[in-house]
């Protein structure tokens, strides 16, 4: 099962013109070879989970209080209001190759050269979120390590990729509960 990069990048918020945040940009076919659907949803459910935590302390402005450390105001800031919004992502895609019994999909993003770097900076943003789970400043469990490892391997396709390199195939396991 392949995509054809219409439905939509899953990164970020992507403009149709293929721009970041409003800025024209050129773009690149990321190519998720090998991609492990069970894995990508246990990793899409979590993400979510986080990210509506962020979008709820981003609308009660609950992380301003001053008992809260800054990085974590500026965390909610940045995950709550950029990426905690609706977008339109690939689910129908990946839920359809989960009831087809596929353990593995290939899939092409159009996304923005920019993709690249907006990639590596979730990617950083995320692992910060992973330590305040981990502290329990969150209500959210911290990804588990094999999420960290997919959540890196996923990241860095589209870093690598919208730099030229070629696409790596996921090499871990298939199943989050492996």
């Amino acid at each position: 099962m392949s995509g054809d990069g219409g439905g939509g990048a899953s990164l970020g918020r992507f403009l149709p013109d293929g721009g970041v945040d409003g800025e024209p940009s050129t773009t690149v076919d990321v190519h998720l070879v090998g991609m492990p659907v069970l894995v990508m949803r246990a990793a899409r459910e979590h993400h979510d989970g986080l990210m509506r935590e962020f979008r709820l302390l981003a609308l009660s402005g609950g992380a301003t209080d001053d008992d809260v450390p800054v990085r974590l105001a500026d965390l909610t800031r940045i995950l709550g209001d950029r990426y905690g919004t609706t977008r339109e992502r690939r689910d129908a895609e990946l839920d359809a190759a989960i009831a087809a019994g596929a353990l593995t999909v290939d899939q092409v993003e159009t996304v923005p050269v920019a993709a690249g770097a907006a990639a590596a900076g979730l990617a950083a943003l995320l692992a910060e979120a992973d330590a305040y789970c981990r502290d329990a400043v969150l209500m959210t469990l911290p990804r588990p390590p094999l999420l960290q490892r997919f959540g890196d391997w996923y990241t860095r396709q589209f870093v690598d990729q919208t730099a030229g390199r070629p696409p790596v195939p996921w090499d871990g396991p298939l199943r989050a509960e492996d």
